[in-house]
């Protein structure tokens, strides 16, 4: 008895101990920690003739972070250069990034005190000449081509951000923000129109059905000598080891439901015929029934759907889609010149990450940021 109650008070003594450990690291405690920001390693930098001015760019961008969040707390907050992807436009300007992600402390329940993650959720990204996260091939790019150039979706906008539209990019919802600094508010894209989206949609069909079609077509089929021994060998095994009074049963129901390879291809080839006329209708229907103006309306669809049922607007949750403008690039400007910037930022929920948040968007000197366009 004297050993169990031994055990019990020493299981007890353990269990408030930790207890009082993890006690001492919450949120309070992580808070405490002081951060700092640190260069890192720069990634996929391309060479290139204007390397310092790209690199003066991009380290003054960063500047402006510091400024905005000059003492890091529970977080340690990295920052690197990139250079990569393709101009927007032909001959256009390069496209660059500067990249912070910002790592927290957090308390380890095993170990009972605070550790430095070496995992995180909480980024920003300031996207040179690029869309960056804002629009992306993952997950907004968009199934066809409108007059032979790619088409997009804008992400969804949530309200604005010191005067500037403020974006929900796809990756990440509810979990990040965007928006899009440009000169003199103008857009870097524009929209397509409801008639531009009808018939590219119609015409993406029509090609693929087209292809399926001809590729059925195409499809050889038994002679009819080689069809006969097909259909008589068939017959023979579904004869075998049948009982004597259901010989003639089977015999009829093998020939009732007996098709040649060809009425199986011309099958195929009308069921498709069925299946893609059922994805033309709706946009032949709208077609029709559009007048002029409403046809040149930008087309807004609730793309979560793949079937298309009838346009919609931004206030019920629809995505304009949209083409790259190659009319707002200036070409005569050297290619290291910021003609768009994307400020993007994501976060996760713990405490650090989410002071790094309220700190951004309350003092993030956003305007120096636009008056780097076109310098």
């Amino acid at each position: 008895m004297k050993k169990i109650t031994t055990v019990i008070f020493c299981f007890v003594c353990f269990f408030s101990n930790t207890k009082a450990q993890d006690q001492n690291c919450d949120d309070a405690t992580l808070m405490k920690i002081k951060g700092n920001w640190k260069k890192t390693s720069d990634a996929n930098m391309r060479a290139d003739k204007n390397q310092s001015q790209i690199n003066n760019r991009i380290d003054a961008i960063n500047k402006l972070f510091q400024t905005a969040y000059p003492e890091p707390k529970g977080i340690q907050a990295n920052w690197y250069r990139t250079m990569e992807g393709k101009p927007l436009v032909n001959n256009g300007p390069v496209t660059y990034q500067l990249n912070s992600l910002f790592l927290a402390w957090y308390c380890n329940s095993n170990l009972h005190k605070p550790m430095l993650g070496n995992e995180t959720g909480t980024w920003s990204f300031v996207y040179i000449n690029s869309f960056g996260w804002l629009m992306t091939d993952q997950y907004d790019k968009a199934e066809i081509n409108v007059q032979g150039v790619q088409a997009w979706w804008l992400p969804k906008k949530i309200g604005e951000w010191k005067g500037l539209p403020l974006y929900e990019p796809s990756g990440f919802p509810q979990k990040n923000k965007a928006v899009l600094i440009t000169r003199n508010n103008q857009l870097p894209y524009k929209p397509v129109s409801r008639l531009q989206f009808l018939q590219a949609k119609k015409e993406k069909i029509e090609t693929d059905k087209k292809l399926q079609l001809d590729f059925l077509n195409k499809q050889t089929v038994r002679s009819d000598a080689d069809e006969e021994a097909a259909k008589l060998q068939g017959l023979e095994d579904a004869l075998k080891n049948a009982p004597l009074n259901r010989i003639e049963q089977r015999k009829a129901d093998y020939l009732n439901h007996y098709k040649t390879a060809q009425q199986r291809k011309d099958e195929n080839i009308q069921q498709m015929e069925t299946y893609f006329n059922s994805m033309l209708k709706p946009f032949t229907d709208e077609l029709s029934k559009e007048s002029g103006t409403e046809l040149q309306q930008p087309a807004i669809i609730n793309n979560s759907s793949n079937i298309f049922q009838s346009f919609t607007t931004v206030e019920k949750g629809g995505r304009m889609m949209v083409v790259i403008n190659p009319d707002y690039f200036k070409l005569n400007l050297p290619r290291y010149i910021p003609q768009l910037i994307v400020l993007y930022w994501s976060w996760d929920k713990n405490a650090p990450c989410q002071d790094f948040k309220k700190q951004l968007e309350e003092k993030f000197p956003v305007d120096q940021l636009k008056a780097m366009i076109d310098k």
